[in-house]
Formats: C-alpha cells, sequence, structure tokens
C-alpha cells in the first residue's frame, strides 16, 4: 500500500461537496422530471426525489423557496426545477438544493394510475354498497407480503400485542418489481381459498414506482370479487393504489391494517372484566332479593301457625252459610209475593183486553163508512179532472199542427231547390261554394249543382261583369 496518508470520510465527502459547489456548471441547472417519493415533514422543507425513466436524485427545497411555489406538488408530478447540485454530507448523498419549480406536465406512472382509477371507479368497483364487514373477533388470519420485510415484522409484533389469540397463515410473496403482480395475485387466491376470516395485504411505504404492482388492474378485480374481507395497509399515509380502492377496508400503513382488522385483547379484557363486575353485582343483587323473600316466607304465618289459617277460614264459611240461609228464606217469601202480583195482573190485562177489542170494532166500522164516502167522492173528481185534461190536449195539439204547417209552407217558398227550378244553380270549387269569379281559375274542375242533380265541368275561361 502507498505510505499515503488515509483521508477521513468527512474529509473527502467535504472535498467533493467543494468540488460541486465550486463547478459553476453545476450552479442554477435547470432539470425536469418526475417527482416521487415526497415528503413534507411539518409542512416546512420538502423532501423527494427526481427521475426519469434512467435516473433518480435527491432533493430537497428549503420552506425559504417552497412558499414560492405556485401549486401544490405531488407524486408523479412532472416538474421542472432550479437548482445547485450539492452533497449532503450527513449521508454522502449527491443531491439538488431546490430553488425554484413549476409545472411541467404530469408523470407518466401517474397518468395512467389516474386513467385506471378513473375506469374502475366508473365501473362500480370502489362502491362502499360492495364493500365487505370485517369479522368482530377474527381468529383464522391470512397475512399477504414480502418475506423478511420491515412491514411483516411490524404486523407480527402488533398482532401480538394486539391480538395473540388469532391464528395466522402467511402467504410470503414480492411486493416490488414487474414480477410482483402476478405472484401478490397467486397468493391472495390461495388465501381466499384457505377460508380465512380476513385477509391483509401490506407493504411498506416507497416511491410511487416500488408501489405500482398495486396498481395492476387484474389484481385490484380480484380483489374486487373476493369472498374473504381484505384489508389493505400499502405504503404511508399519503400512499393510494387501487388495491386499496376495491379492497373492503383501506389502513395507512401495515401496522394500522392490523389495528383495523383485529380488536384490542387489553380492551377486551377491560370490557370482560366490567361485564363480570356488573354480572356479579348483578347476581348478588338478586341473591340479596331472593333470600329477603325467603325470609318474609319463612315467618309467614302460613308456616309458623298453620291452624290458625284454617280457623279463620272455618269463621267465614260459617258465617258465609247463614247468610245463605237468611237469603234463602228472604227469596222464598218474595217468590210468593210476585206470584199474587203476576195473578192480579193477569186478571187486569185480561179486563182491558175486552174493552179494547170492543172500542176497535166500533171504530173501525166507522172508519169504513168514512173511507167509502171519501173513495166515491176523490172518484168524482178525478173524472172531471181526466175530461178536462183531455179537451186542452186536443186543443193544444190541433194549434201545434195548424203552425207547423205554415212553417213547412214558409220554408218549401224559400228553399234553394225551389229557386234553382228556375234556372239557377250552384257552383262548388272542390267542396266550397264559389261565389264570385275572381275565386275561380282557368282549367279548375268544378261542380255545378241544379235542383235535380249534378255537373262537373273544366273552367276554359273566365269574364268577371262590372255594372
Amino acid at each position: 500500500m502507498s505510505e499515503r496518508r488515509p483521508a477521513k470520510v468527512s474529509a473527502l465527502v467535504r472535498y467533493l461537496k467543494n468540488r460541486l459547489e465550486g463547478d459553476p456548471i453545476l450552479h442554477n441547472v435547470l432539470v425536469e422530471g418526475e417527482l416521487s417519493n415526497l415528503r413534507m415533514p411539518g409542512g416546512r422543507h420538502w423532501y423527494f426525489s427526481l427521475k426519469d425513466e434512467h435516473a433518480s436524485i435527491s432533493c430537497v427545497m428549503f420552506a425559504s423557496s417552497n412558499r414560492r411555489v405556485a401549486f401544490r406538488p405531488k407524486d408523479g408530478d412532472k416538474v421542472l426545477i432550479r437548482g445547485d447540485v450539492s452533497i449532503y454530507e450527513a449521508g454522502g448523498t449527491v443531491q439538488i438544493i431546490v430553488t425554484g419549480m413549476k409545472q411541467s406536465g404530469i408523470g407518466d406512472l401517474y397518468q395512467q394510475f389516474e386513467m385506471l382509477k378513473k375506469k374502475l371507479y366508473a365501473e362500480g368497483l370502489f362502491d362502499e354498497a360492495h364493500k365487505k364487514p370485517l369479522p368482530a373477533f377474527p381468529m383464522d388470519i391470512a397475512l399477504v407480503t414480502g418475506n423478511n420485510t420491515a412491514a411483516r415484522e411490524d404486523v407480527l409484533i402488533t398482532l401480538k400485542k394486539r391480538w395473540p389469540a388469532a391464528a395466522l397463515t402467511e402467504y410470503p410473496t414480492p411486493v416490488q418489481g414487474k414480477e410482483a403482480a402476478p405472484k401478490i395475485l397467486e397468493a391472495l387466491m390461495k388465501a381466499e381459498a384457505g377460508g380465512h376470516d380476513v385477509i391483509l395485504l401490506v407493504r411498506g411505504g416507497g416511491s410511487i414506482e416500488d408501489l405500482w404492482c398495486f396498481n395492476d388492474e387484474t389484481l385490484a378485480r380480484y380483489i374486487y370479487i373476493m369472498n374473504t374481507p381484505v384489508v389493505t395497509g400499502i405504503g404511508h399515509e399519503i400512499d393510494f393504489t387501487l388495491c386499496d380502492y376495491t379492497a373492503d377496508v383501506r389502513a395507512n400503513t401495515p401496522t394500522g391494517a392490523v389495528e383495523t382488522a383485529v380488536p384490542d385483547i387489553h380492551e377486551i379484557r377491560s370490557m370482560l372484566q366490567q361485564y363480570e363486575s356488573r354480572l356479579t353485582a348483578a347476581v348478588r343483587q338478586d341473591l340479596l332479593h331472593q333470600k329477603t323473600q325467603l325470609d318474609r316466607y319463612v315467618h309467614h304465618p302460613v308456616f309458623t301457625r298453620p291452624e290458625r289459617i284454617y280457623s279463620e277460614a272455618s269463621l267465614r264459611l260459617e258465617t258465609l252459610r247463614e247468610k245463605l240461609m237468611h237469603q234463602k228464606d228472604s227469596v222464598s217469601l218474595r217468590k210468593k209475593d210476585l206470584q199474587e202480583i203476576l195473578q192480579r195482573f193477569y186478571a187486569a190485562v185480561h179486563r182491558e183486553s175486552s174493552e179494547v177489542s170492543a172500542v176497535l170494532a166500533s171504530s173501525e166500522n166507522r172508519m169504513q163508512m168514512a173511507a167509502g164516502k171519501k173513495l166515491a167522492e176523490e172518484k168524482a173528481r178525478v173524472h172531471m179532472q181526466s175530461a178536462l185534461l183531455e179537451r186542452h190536449t186536443l186543443a193544444k195539439l190541433q194549434k201545434e199542427q195548424k203552425d207547423l204547417g205554415q212553417k213547412m209552407q214558409l220554408l218549401d217558398a224559400y228553399s234553394p231547390l225551389k229557386v234553382m227550378e228556375r234556372g239557377y244553380a250552384v257552383v262548388y270549387d272542390g267542396e266550397h261554394v264559389a261565389a264570385s269569379v275572381d275565386e275561380i281559375n282557368v282549367n279548375d274542375r268544378l261542380k255545378v249543382r241544379m235542383h235535380d242533380g249534378l255537373v262537373y265541368t273544366d273552367v276554359v275561361s273566365k269574364e268577371k261583369l262590372h255594372g
């Protein structure tokens, strides 16, 4: 090895930093690319990557600069940035300190995502009505995620803390790269066939490229038709994929997916303890009430002095028997009095009936005589009025016939047919009566009505008379 003294890492990085920052070509560079992995902690400085199809570079935009940006950037935006190339000493990474940013368009991946999102939304795959409810206490859980990943560890730790009673079946699969989507689909099919209570589909955070496999259309459609409820926890809170939209429940992180899918065993234990305390108190209260009732029954006279109950009942029975005998004698006397009253009533009714019959017979004879006389008078009056009505009707009929004859003669005298018999005619142009030469044109077909028939003729010429 050379005898040259080794340099410290910090010295090397500082040297590179000075060389980069001292190069005028790397000052106020203009770079166009797509935003990715954008973070805005505390709403102040912005940290993101700027990428194209071949490379990516880290960027930072401090609050003093980003407050002048006229739009709200997000992952997938295609932007044009201005800044200085530098090195972040703590990480030893090249970065651009951005001083200006403006929109340049929407990135290709983000545009594809929006198009697929609108398509599936229009088909109803995101409708809440199709979301399946999660079981309250799932005891058989499936986990679909990458093997030996931070997301898997988060799920296992959180599940052990919150709901260790559940059985967990893992279906490991790649969760990044071009071949990940078919593998995730295969793992979900196996989990669906496993008959689990709920399926967790999770992955840690990353850029839009890292999460792109979860925007696969076939994968999103399969999640929509699954019978087992699916909970997704993909990326961070700001990350949304098509799988999130078609899943039954979307959580913001893998840990959040567990917290959404299972209850907290400590809360359940606390709730059960409350139920146990309330149940115990209720049982004790009921036992105390039953004991009080039992003590009351034990000291009741029916148990302490049962012969007294018999004696009191016998005394009441004897009293009732004496009352009954007394009322029986009273009923016999009343029955005898009633019979005597009925005999007197029947005798009185018989006498009254005989007297009423005699009066009715006499009244009937007088009424028959008066009715006969009245009937004869009414017959005579009706006969006289009938004769008068007949004469009046005959006279009115003769007058109407005379008036009708006169009107018929007058109508006949003014009839157009009478006039036509003297040589006149009526000319029709079509269905309308022609009253003037002006209404008729040469070559018109005319209909002429005479008193005994119709004549059809064509107009050869016409002449209007003045005078």
